[in-house]
Formats: C-alpha cells, sequence, structure tokens
C-alpha cells in the first residue's frame, strides 16, 4: 500500500468503544519529501493540518465547529472521548451547555450520511461522550492531495484560517460557480472577509485543480504596468520588461490552472484587462477575484459577500440560539481567544446580539470590538458604538495597515473616490436608516456640479461597495461603519461642494421614503 492510497472499507460498529481496533501506520514517505499526515475511513480523507475532509476525493462543506470534533475524534481513533473535553476543545474559554456540543454532533452525523445505508461514524456512549467507530486508518500523504502538485504550486497558498466562521456556504457557492463559468468576483466592503473565503475556496479546489493554484496579492502593488510582471512572477517566471504579458501568457496557455487576483479594486481597469486577456488566450484557466468594486470585465460573474449572519431584533431566542448566528459565534470565538473568562448570561447574549447588528456583521469591526470586552465590557461597548471612537480600534499589530482600523480599511475605499463620489457620500451620511433611489438621488443632485449625474453617482458608489442595495433595489443603506466615517469626513473636511440648486430642500427635511 502506498503512502497515497485512500482506504475504502465497509463501516459499520466494530464491538465495544474500548475494544475498536488502533490505526496502524502506514508506510513512511520518501526521504525527503514533504509529508502530511491524514486520516482515512470508508470514503473519507480527513487532512487536519488543511482543515480538508474529501468523500471520494471531493471536498465536503463542514461546519468548523463540526470539523474541530471530528478531528479530535479521528485523533483518539476507536476512544471514548468525554463531553467536557469536546467543549474545551471546540469553545475553549467559554461556558456552553451540552446541548450546544449535541446540536453540532448532529449536523456532524449528518454531514457524514452516519445511518445511511447502514453506515456508522459516530457512536454515543451514554453519560461519557462520543467515539469514532468507523475503521480508520493514519496515513503520511506525499501526494498532490495534501502538498499540491509537483510544481509545489499550492505552497504559494496563504494558509486558511484555523476558524472560518459562518463562511462554509459561500464557500461551496463559490467554489460550485468556478464549476460552471470561467471567472467569479467575490465583491463586497472592506472589513466583510473576501479574503478569507477566497482563500478557503482554493484549499476546497486544490483536488480539482490538482493543487495547480496561485494566488496573487494585489495590495503588494503600487502601480498598474507592475501587475503582469507580479503574475509572471508568482510563476517563477523572468518577465522581459518590454513585453512582459508574452511570456506569462505562453505559461498559462495550455494549464488548466486556478488564478487567484486578491484586491483589485486600486488597480481595477489593469485588472480587468489582464483578466480579460488571460482567459481569451488561456481556455483552460479559472480565474477568482477579490475587490472591493466589481470588474465590470467580459465574463465576471459577480458573488456578492454579506455581513455575517446576526439574528434580527425581533429575535427573543434563548442565548445558546442567538450564538448559533455566525456573527455572534465569531464574537465570542474572539473573546475566548483575547483570554477573557466570563460566562455568558440570556441578557449577555442580546447585547452581544445589539452589538454585531450594530457593525453590520463585518467580521473585522466583530474581531476589534471583541478584543475589547476584557478592558471595556459588553455594556461600554455598546455606547462607543453611538459615537465615532471605534473606528480607531486598533487590530493586530501584524495585520495589513488597512486592516489594522475600520477607519484605515475605509480610508482604502474613501481614497479611490472622486470628489463627486466623496461629495454625495458624506451628504448620504445624514440618513440614519435606509432609503429610497429618488431620496439618493436628489440627495446628490443637492451637492454635484452637474446635477443630471445623480444617477451615476449613486451607481459607482454601489458598484464601490459604499451603498448597500437591498434586495430588489427598493432600498439602499450606508452600513453603519461607513456612515459614521462619512460623517467624521464630513464635519472634518475643510471645504465640501455647495448645493448648485438652492431650490432643493435641506437634506435633513427630506424623507428617506421619498
Amino acid at each position: 500500500m502506498t503512502a497515497d492510497t485512500v482506504i475504502t472499507q465497509e463501516v459499520s460498529a466494530v464491538g465495544p468503544p474500548n475494544t475498536l481496533p488502533r490505526a496502524t501506520q502506514a508506510n513512511a514517505p520518501a526521504q525527503g519529501s514533504a509529508a502530511e499526515s491524514f486520516f482515512a475511513f470508508g470514503p473519507y480523507r480527513l487532512f487536519p493540518r488543511q482543515r480538508l475532509l474529501l468523500k471520494d476525493g471531493n471536498a465536503l462543506p463542514i461546519g468548523n465547529r463540526s470539523l474541530e470534533i471530528l478531528i479530535l475524534l479521528a485523533e483518539r481513533q476507536g476512544e471514548v472521548v468525554g463531553k467536557n473535553e469536546l467543549l474545551a476543545r471546540v469553545w475553549p474559554g467559554i461556558n456552553i451547555e451540552e446541548g450546544g456540543l449535541r446540536v453540532q454532533v448532529v449536523g456532524l452525523r449528518k454531514a457524514l450520511g452516519d445511518g445511511i445505508g447502514g453506515a456508522r461514524y459516530i457512536k454515543t456512549v451514554a453519560g461519557r461522550g462520543y467515539c469514532l467507530v468507523a475503521t480508520t486508518g493514519h496515513f503520511e500523504s506525499t501526494g498532490a492531495l495534501a502538498r499540491g502538485t509537483e510544481r509545489g504550486q499550492a505552497q504559494r497558498l496563504p494558509m486558511p484560517l484555523a476558524r472560518m466562521v459562518g463562511r462554509d456556504n459561500d464557500v461551496r457557492k463559490v467554489s460550485d460557480l468556478l464549476r460552471t463559468t470561467r471567472f467569479v468576483t467575490v465583491h463586497g466592503p472592506g472589513g466583510v472577509g473576501k479574503t478569507t473565503a477566497a482563500i478557503a475556496v482554493a484549499h476546497d479546489q486544490l483536488a480539482s485543480f490538482q493543487g495547480d493554484i496561485h494566488f496573487l496579492d494585489l495590495a503588494k502593488i503600487t502601480e498598474p504596468h507592475l501587475l503582469p510582471v507580479a503574475l509572471a512572477s508568482s510563476f517563477g517566471l523572468t518577465a522581459p520588461s518590454s513585453d512582459p504579458n508574452a511570456a506569462m501568457l505562453e505559461f498559462v496557455r495550455d494549464r488548466r490552472m486556478l488564478l487567484i487576483f486578491d484586491s483589485c479594486e486600486h488597480l481595477i481597469d489593469a485588472a480587468a484587462t489582464l483578466i480579460e486577456k488571460i482567459l481569451r488566450e488561456a481556455p483552460e484557466i479559472r480565474v477568482l477575484a477579490t475587490s472591493r468594486e466589481t470588474l465590470q470585465a467580459d465574463g465576471e460573474h459577480v458573488y456578492r459577500l454579506s455581513g455575517l449572519e446576526c439574528p434580527s431584533i425581533e429575535d427573543e431566542q434563548s442565548a445558546e440560539r442567538l450564538f448559533s448566528h455566525p456573527a455572534l459565534n465569531l464574537f465570542i470565538n474572539k473573546v475566548a481567544a483575547s483570554g477573557h473568562q466570563f460566562e455568558l448570561t440570556e441578557s449577555d447574549a442580546q447585547i452581544v446580539a445589539k452589538i454585531c447588528r450594530r457593525l453590520d456583521g463585518l467580521a473585522l469591526a466583530i474581531n476589534l470590538a471583541a478584543t475589547r470586552v476584557p478592558t471595556l465590557g459588553l455594556s461600554q461597548i455598546v455606547g462607543s458604538l453611538e459615537t465615532n471612537t471605534w473606528l480607531f480600534w486598533q487590530g493586530h499589530r501584524t495585520a495589513l495597515p488597512r486592516h489594522q482600523t475600520m477607519a484605515a480599511s475605509i480610508d482604502w475605499s474613501y481614497n479611490l473616490l472622486d470628489e463627486d463620489e466623496k461629495a454625495v457620500l458624506h451628504h448620504l451620511s445624514a440618513y440614519r436608516e435606509s432609503f429610497t433611489l429618488d431620496a439618493a438621488c436628489e440627495a446628490a443632485r443637492q451637492v454635484l456640479l452637474t446635477p443630471f449625474d445623480d444617477l451615476l453617482v449613486i451607481d459607482k458608489l454601489v458598484t464601490k461597495s459604499l451603498i448597500e442595495a437591498g434586495e430588489g433595489l427598493a432600498r439602499y443603506r450606508l452600513l453603519n461603519s461607513i456612515r459614521s466615517y462619512a460623517l467624521e469626513r464630513r464635519d472634518t473636511a475643510v471645504s465640501l461642494k455647495e448645493p448648485r440648486r438652492t431650490s432643493w430642500a435641506p437634506l435633513a427635511s427630506m424623507s428617506p421614503n421619498k
């Protein structure tokens, strides 16, 4: 049996939990090879380090908590793992009732097809915990699946988050789109998690592209003409300055690859042009882009990434149910990671729900707020969100400059706007609630030098993720972070364009429903 062999065996209960067979160790990998441990049971292959579960060679979407449970059960093959140990592993530093664990195990069983066709994978041991009852092998892999192809391309991918919250469905949908269309753009505001989702999609697609996936961070590129040079360099090519496209196009022309262009918004024209050229010249190439602005290039399929799901204001659920919402889940994970020990009450759950709604489910904003809990407490955080000071809360020291504060994140988008777009954004910040297209255009006409450009400017702000369009385009709104930022900019601006039509009523007196 080679190190890459997938074991497929008939799965059934194997005696009492304490007598289940231990895994056998596979042959050691070849000298000097890069090996990764994985578990094989039934049609499944589990790669703990990559946090990847495959079924018959295809990535299986599974929640992070369910995956963590499966990894622990696989590591303790055949042994009963106590409920307290599972709770501590899956919710470190947080007191969660056993009901939360049961919900995750039910979801895990459903994902694995436990009980279908007589297959059994996870057994409940009354009063003790759970165990993996499938006959499981523990192996070392040196093949393309774990480490990329012989070209080593997968090593160029950033590692996925150890715990990605609330994006499994988005990752699955984008992965499905890449099977049917050649060019997908993940589009959304700064801090929503576009890069995180794209990296997860890349790892999900490793098997489909045999590891031939390249990730290019455009945020590190300042000049449009350097984009093809940077892409060629990521392939290990030395592109001549006279025609950097030639060598790059020759390299990709007959390959089946996935190219990921991350953070395209500041090089939007250059990125669109290059991607169109690649797709014309290389028929087997797939492209995944992330951008705050749609590229509006030929063949582009836009996938809108919204904030993490939050409970509605009307939700009066139990704390356990509230924390099943991804935004709240992320918040408590981040609080726990800060080392803060706390017990969540029903009233605390409602406060956290209010915080997450105020932050529009933006992952970056939630992370920044959660790290303030040990020093400020929940109530003070709610109070801070009523001012603009929270925009300047600092994040990780090692984060990219545009991700260190919410203000820096929005700066990145704001600095790409022209003066008309800035003026309209300032003016719309007076709306606390959603507004109609007519109201937005009326507001725009008050500050534009050419009032008939109102629709054009509103459209640009929508495509640049600074105005959010509701379903059916009936209502529009500014995210709370963008509104707070725009208010700050409006109040501190040295000069703004004066209204060109004095006959229009002041914005404060206008109806957002007009």
